[in-house]
């Protein structure tokens, strides 16, 4: 059930237009460093410099020698496009979890599993890491059934992905994750807000962009903080909770988006975005009462003093 409701997503987003032949040898060798490195080349080839970068690092994770891959590195950082020009909502989720991994890590050089990270844009924001990105259609890596060891890696993230996966699979999900986890889990996710008017918000997005990530939220609907803890109890988890993002100001720049992808006016667009990624931070952007989502660790007591 999970794999139904993860593939319907990742070809609704529309990645099947990467390289699927790729993508296919991937998925029935996926733990194959060569073919990750094969598959980050074909991408700088394409200019896909997110991709790149992230089945360059997931190459490296994997075991390919580093001073081969230091050379595509400096030639893919190089050519990257500037991150402060990125739409503004996902700078921000992107930053946020690369805040937030660098405070539990205490250091530049952790290891972590993007599981459902799209091209992989985490990566660039935490470019001293080890990194390795589950996705099923984009790196060929199943997000639902992970060939890694169990504590593979000092952290799991996830972003925006639990609220696509059908409720009654949810702790499964999370199980999963934490298990290729020596530290934690980390999500950050919209999660249900009573006063958040979530059905007007979706339908509004749906009639408006026709968007499928929002049909998405509508038909699984979001997670509850109320869930999530009582899962933590269940599990004898730490948990800690903080609220990121403005629900208000994330919706107005979903149509932001919409609008300026129906104009001919991209550098208009890309001020604005580097107008909110430069000037506006944490202190301003996080609310409590009505935040965008949740930034949640999961993790284990007598793992915190590492």
């Amino acid at each position: 059930m999970i794999k139904t409701f993860v593939m319907r997503l990742v070809n609704k987003i529309g990645y099947k237009k990467l390289d699927s032949d790729f993508v296919r040898r991937i998925s029935k060798d996926p733990l194959n460093y060569s073919l990750h490195l094969q598959y980050a080349l074909h991408a700088l080839k394409k200019s896909q410099w997110y991709l790149a970068l992230a089945e360059l690092k997931t190459a490296e994770f994997l075991g390919a020698n580093d001073g081969e891959m230091q050379k595509y590195r400096n030639t893919i950082l190089s050519s990257m496009p500037r991150q402060e020009i990125m739409n503004h909502n996902q700078y921000y989720r992107l930053k946020s979890l690369a805040s937030e991994l660098n405070y539990r890590a205490g250091k530049a050089n952790f290891s972590v599993l993007d599981v459902g990270g799209g091209l992989g844009q985490l990566a660039s924001f935490i470019p001293e890491a080890s990194y390795c990105l589950a996705y099923p259609n984009v790196s060929g890596i199943s997000g639902i059934n992970l060939p890694f060891p169990d504590y593979c890696f000092d952290y799991v993230v996830s972003c925006h992905v639990l609220e696509h996966i059908p409720l009654k699979e949810r702790r499964l999900f999370l199980d999963q994750l934490l298990s290729k986890s020596k530290y934690g889990l980390i999500l950050l996710n919209p999660f249900y807000i009573d006063g958040g008017r979530v059905e007007d918000r979706l339908k509004l997005v749906i009639d408006v962009t026709e968007a499928e990530w929002a049909k998405e939220h509508l038909e699984c609907t979001l997670p509850r903080i109320e869930v999530i803890k009582e899962y933590a109890r269940e599990r004898n988890l730490q948990i800690e909770i903080r609220p990121n993002g403005t629900m208000t100001t994330t919706l107005a720049l979903v149509f932001v988006d919409y609008f300026a992808s129906k104009s001919l006016k991209k550098s208009d667009w890309e001020k604005v975005n580097k107008f909110f990624n430069v000037k506006f931070d944490n202190n301003v952007l996080d609310t409590e009462k009505f935040p965008t989502g949740y930034i949640v660790y999961l993790g284990w007591q007598d793992k915190l003093n590492k």
